[in-house]
């Protein structure tokens, strides 16, 4: 089922529905696993570009240059959270990149009121409106949920801000135990938040990629179950009344706070992933030590011999990992980043696939 659809705003101006929001950190690997996406796939993909944090808030906010490239002319979202006890960094380093750009601001409740105000002005300036980024939890909640009603008056109340299009990322973060009552938790923030105005996207937002690395070393492909697939099944099922269609949106191949925690490095193992139509497929592997390669190279082996395995030729990913199976790419197996890049790539050409069919 396609469900993209143009539709006019701001007076004429059409924009594409999303098809699939992956929530991604502003960095190399997810930024090269993005771009180099097929075209096809690469136009129904709108991430959440998550400025992840950073020992230097004050500084340069990695690289907006990259992601104005990528996007081209594809709606996007930009989230700078973690730079907003250093205000500069946001009004003057990243903003002036949005400029002329699909790219669409973020904000949200709890956040200081020079960047709610800012963020609304600056996206009526833009003419691309705005995302709200609400936690499901919070706004599942009658408090919560007064919180947003209250943000979304004072959106409306800024002169600058009227008839502003306003896009809900409604997230339910990480998603990754059995009983999770995630839909529920989905279905009452909906409740609640759908009346409030006019939204112009509702976006459901979840993350089902485990947290922790499987054990031991060297042992697997294990299977993690995509929750957050079915979750949001479950609501578009049990919600058809909603004036728009929830968009489904993830956390790509990746955990759901990997944005909050430093960029790491150095670790002695990785994780080489594969996403499937209900679960992830993931093995620990070593980046060091004698042997590590041909071990790398048997995981990649047991991977490309699950019978969910696409072939070579459906994405980069895909192709990536064929190669280190089988010895015919560049030399050397590659390192923790770079497998992370190669699970991005094929899971947000996979996503993009089922919800384009």
């Amino acid at each position: 089922m396609n469900r993209s659809a143009t539709k006019a705003v701001n007076g004429g101006a059409t924009m594409v529905e999303p098809l699939y929001v992956p929530v991604l950190p502003m960095r190399r690997g997810p930024l090269a696993a993005y771009s180099r996406l097929a075209p096809f796939l690469q136009a129904a993909v709108s991430p959440l570009w998550t400025i992840p944090l950073r020992t230097n808030p004050a500084g340069p906010p990695g690289p907006p240059g990259a992601v104005v490239a990528a996007q081209r002319a594809t709606p996007a979202w930009v989230d700078a959270r973690h730079l907003e006890g250093a205000p500069r960094a946001v009004t003057e380093g990243l903003w002036p990149y949005l400029l002329h750009t699909p790219l669409r601001p973020v904000t949200g409740p709890g956040r200081p009121d020079w960047q709610q105000s800012g963020c609304a002005d600056f996206a009526r300036a833009c003419g691309n409106g705005l995302g709200l980024r609400v936690r499901a939890a919070d706004a599942s909640t009658e408090q919560g949920a007064e919180e947003v009603r209250r943000l979304v008056e004072r959106l409306a109340g800024w002169d600058l801000a009227r008839d502003l299009p306003v896009d809900l990322l409604l997230d339910l973060e990480a998603v990754t135990e059995e009983d999770h009552q995630a839909d529920k938790c989905a279905l009452r923030a909906l409740e609640l938040l759908g009346p409030l105005t006019r939204w112009r996207s509702i976006v459901l937002l979840a993350g089902s990629f485990p947290p922790t690395t499987p054990e031991p070393s060297g042992w697997g492909p294990i299977e993690a179950q995509r929750h957050d697939w079915d979750v949001w099944h479950m609501v578009r099922h049990a919600r058809p009344e909603l004036p728009v269609d929830v968009t489904y949106g993830d956390y790509g191949a990746h955990h759901a706070f990997a944005a909050d925690a430093g960029a790491g490095g150095g670790a002695p193992w990785g994780v080489l992933r594969y996403t499937t139509d209900r679960t992830f497929l993931l093995a620990k592997a070593p980046t060091i030590g004698d042997g590590h390669a041909e071990e790398v190279r048997e995981i990649a082996r047991r991977m490309i011999a699950e019978p969910e395995f696409r072939g070579a030729g459906f994405s980069e990913g895909d192709r990536w990992l064929h190669a280190c199976a089988t010895g015919t790419g560049t030399p050397g197996v590659g390192n923790a980043e770079s497998w992370i890049r190669a699970g991005h790539s094929q899971h947000l050409a996979y996503a993009a696939w089922r919800l384009s069919a």
